[in-house]
């Protein structure tokens, strides 16, 4: 089980790098397998992080986070779907599909936290109209500084709700977990695979020659398998 001072710092890494979805520097640390990974090496194992957030990362293919339209946030879902495998235990029958389902539970939480945060930071702008018409620097500051500060503080609610709920039930799941390793194993990425798929299949119709590059990424990715 994680101690006290563990899950706090899992809660400052989900905040962080929920932070770099929108409000700050968008550097792609808030991409799941870059936050799983951050996770898991909190715990002592970066290598099982990985693991789960490629597979998180095939579902996060297919968001498109352009302005106002409604997302997944995975930067603080790769955190909590990074801690819940390595609580489970990577060689543990059923580990992987859990830490996945925790990880796509938490996306949507954030999904909708966000929601709640752009119509807070609105309310804000129309309190500040005046001096924002105005020009003034102070205000767009404040305005700028309170919408880094709220999304942090969202960052941590979502981050330590879903940790909360996540390692509480971790264990009982999997101590009722039914299913062999390796089909626990093998769905969720199946289904992964199913999704990105579908993504790409769709990119590749609106790209022009994206279906060469796919098959040529493939196929060097295959050679580069096989030739190992």
């Amino acid at each position: 089980m994680i101690e006290l001072a563990g899950f706090l710092t899992l809660v400052l890494a989900g905040a962080l790098c929920s932070l770099d979805t929108v409000s700050l520097l968008q550097a792609m640390v808030s991409r799941p397998i870059v936050s799983a990974t951050i996770a898991a090496a909190l715990l002592g194992r970066p290598e099982d992080g990985i693991v789960v957030g490629a597979v998180l990362e095939l579902f996060a293919l297919e968001t498109l986070p352009f302005g106002a339209s409604r997302y997944p946030e995975w930067g603080s879902a790769g955190v909590v779907a990074g801690a819940t495998y390595l609580v489970g235990g990577a060689d543990v029958a059923g580990s992987l599909a859990v830490a996945t389902l925790a990880g796509l539970a938490t996306a949507a939480l954030g999904s909708s936290s966000m929601v709640w945060h752009r119509r807070v930071i609105a309310q804000l702008a129309l309190r500040l109209r005046r001096p924002l018409d105005a020009g003034s620097g102070h205000a767009v500051a404040r305005l700028h500084l309170s919408g880094i500060v709220s999304d942090f503080g969202r960052g941590v609610i979502v981050t330590a709700v879903a940790l909360v709920v996540s390692l509480g039930v971790t264990q009982r799941l999997l101590s009722a977990w039914q299913v062999g390793y390796g089909p626990s194993v093998a769905w969720p990425i199946v289904l992964a695979v199913a999704v990105s798929g579908a993504t790409i299949a769709r990119s590749a119709r609106s790209a022009p020659r994206a279906s060469w590059c796919f098959a040529a990424g493939a196929v060097l990715g295959l050679g580069l398998v096989f030739a190992r």
